[in-house]
């Protein structure tokens, strides 16, 4: 396991002797003007940086040695590295694939979810990812799942106490997350409350997510553990979760563009904008390469009106305070990391040039410096996680039992749905959840997709088994066979051929190519559902979140068609014979 993230006595020592100019930094950052985050100020200096963090920052210039690399700031400002407090990093492309991106945008440190890693590899995956990251020049601190999105029977399992408890104390986690169980949190479960003080008694935060929480349940919720939220939607939500005291994240992502809306909540209380934070939460690879990342948020924020001050405030110093951080991130200041973006104006908060710990990692849009990329064969090592298995579909796994009626799972957007108990209709499409090892399926009927889609299959789902969806079961075997023979993705299938097919052999959730690549195939893969019927925004989280069990009202789940808000299976799955 990789070393703390803390300065040993020997680098105090020698960033002490640098910022008295007894030794040579390393790096001088000369000529600019500096955004005080501390103390909202504008003034000049330059900044000295010893290995990866800052020794100095002021008018003087007696620690630039022979040695030392001097970057000219002369007409920049100087502004702290962006922060994003709840990223979801392998959303299509690795973690190290986002990072490469990320960095010429000014971002240098997330706080990343690690809901892929733990589902296909448990605790080794989340180990060998995290240990490999230590070292990336754009920082990962982890959020550690204590429990599923979609629950099933071996869940407890999947997620023993012990591994969490060894996964918390790795010297990159900072919290517990995100629990999207919130009604359980509410009620005092006491199973869950236990899973949370894992990280409590370690002064950690425990990341909440409380979709559809009304404001009266919200002190419950606290009280129960959770610290922050990002799921508010409007302004009076933002206010609701901030006066409980939790840390508010205000979310723009490809799913949920609700910044504008949610910057309101400052007209009625201004002394928020010292807690709020921004997040581009789970945004795919095509949001991303369209509008940027953190630097997006902030330019956002600033065309609202928000003052400059508080808008890279709320993407620097304040998501670092509220992680516990702002001792190493979150401003330019003796002791931080030495992350900064160097800006033609405030304004524009898309960089000109980026230091991350303590290196030029990215000029004029291009990424400089090498991101580690972990040892994804060692991370998932079993079959089923490399969807190394045998088993084939057949058309007859799709079919459903005799009824009268049916519980129809209808998308009434991109991932929210609704309940129709009824006979099928044109138009709906056959659907079912299949394991992964082929042992078990569970059928259902969706509407609202796309009338014309003859089979699709993903393994891109929260459950992170195998989704199929089509009108025609021998297209959806087709679709899913072809998934298996390229080791997960998303396979789109016609009625005598393989239409489009996406590649995603690492887990069957990433692939290895860059961003702007995924990106690419996303974009086919949308316009290929909207020619058939697709009628929403965002297909790949319609794809993901079917399974997830914790949205309302019915879902796709390991245990059947489910009603959210009743906690009843209404068609149960079945054994899938080999």
């Amino acid at each position: 396991m990789t070393h703390a993230p803390v300065m040993t006595v020997g680098q105090r020592r020698r960033l002490t002797a640098v910022a008295r100019g007894q030794a040579a930094a390393d790096l001088y950052v000369r000529g600019g003007t500096l955004l005080n985050v501390y103390t909202g100020e504008l003034y000049p200096a330059n900044v000295a940086i010893a290995g990866e963090r800052i020794a100095y920052v002021g008018p003087r210039d007696d620690m630039v040695g022979s040695r030392t690399t001097t970057l000219e700031a002369t007409g920049r400002i100087l502004v702290p590295g962006y922060i994003d407090p709840h990223v979801h990093p392998a959303h299509l492309v690795t973690p190290s694939a986002l990072a490469r991106h990320l960095l010429p945008l000014g971002t240098t440190t997330v706080f990343a979810d690690t809901l892929q890693l733990w589902e296909l590899g448990g605790l080794r995956a989340f180990e060998t990812v995290a240990d490999a990251l230590a070292r990336s020049p754009l920082k990962f601190y982890w959020m550690i799942r204590v429990h599923a999105q979609a629950r099933s029977l071996d869940e407890p399992r999947r997620y023993p106490l012990r591994d969490l408890a060894r996964a918390l104390a790795h010297p990159w986690s900072f919290a517990a997350g995100e629990v999207t169980r919130w009604p359980d949190v509410h009620d005092g479960r006491r199973d869950l409350l236990a899973r949370l003080d894992l990280a409590l008694r370690r002064g950690q935060r425990v990341e909440g997510h409380t979709a559809g929480a009304a404001g009266d349940k919200i002190a419950a919720i606290a009280a129960g553990g959770l610290t922050s939220d990002h799921e508010p939607i409007t302004a009076r939500e933002v206010l609701e979760r901030a006066r409980q005291g939790l840390g508010v994240m205000l979310r723009e992502s490809s799913l949920r563009p609700d910044l504008v809306g949610l910057l309101d909540a400052l007209k009625d209380a201004p002394a928020l904008a010292s807690r709020l934070m921004l997040t581009a939460d789970g945004s795919m690879p095509a949001f991303i390469r369209d509008h940027g990342f953190v630097d997006h948020l902030i330019r956002t924020a600033l065309e609202r009106g928000v003052a400059p001050i508080d808008a890279y405030r709320m993407a620097t110093l304040n998501p670092a305070t509220y992680a516990g951080r702002d001792g190493d991130l979150g401003g330019i200041a003796p002791g931080r990391y030495a992350d900064l973006c160097l800006l033609a104006d405030l304004s524009e908060p898309r960089p000109e040039a980026v230091v991350a710990r303590g290196r030029v990692a990215a000029r004029d849009g291009r990424v400089l410096v090498a991101v580690p990329e972990p040892d994804w064969n060692r991370a998932f090592s079993t079959r089923e996680a490399r969807l190394t298995v045998a088993w084939r579909a057949r058309p007859a796994d799709f079919r459903l039992p005799r009824r009268a009626t049916y519980p129809v799972i209808r998308l009434v957007s991109a991932v929210i749905t609704r309940l129709e108990e009824r006979a099928p209709a044109e138009g709906d499409l056959f659907a079912a959840l299949v394991d992964r090892g082929g042992r078990w399926v569970a059928p259902a009927l969706v509407a609202g997709f796309g009338e014309r889609v003859d089979g699709l299959a993903s393994t891109i789902t929260t459950d992170f088994n195998i989704l199929v969806l089509g009108r025609s079961p021998e297209a959806m075997a087709r679709a899913v066979n072809r998934l298996l023979e390229v080791r997960g993705g998303v396979v789109l299938a016609d009625a005598e051929r393989v239409a489009l097919e996406m590649p995603l052999p690492l887990g069957g959730v990433m692939t290895r190519l860059g961003l702007l690549e995924a990106a690419a195939r996303e974009d086919a893969l949308r316009a290929a559902l909207v020619a058939r019927g697709y009628p929403h925004h965002e297909p790949m989280f319609t794809l993901f979140f079917l399974a997830a069990d914790f949205l309302p009202f019915v879902r796709l789940s390991p245990r059947g068609v489910w009603d959210v808000k009743q906690g009843r299976v209404l068609l149960p799955r079945r054994a899938r014979r080999s």
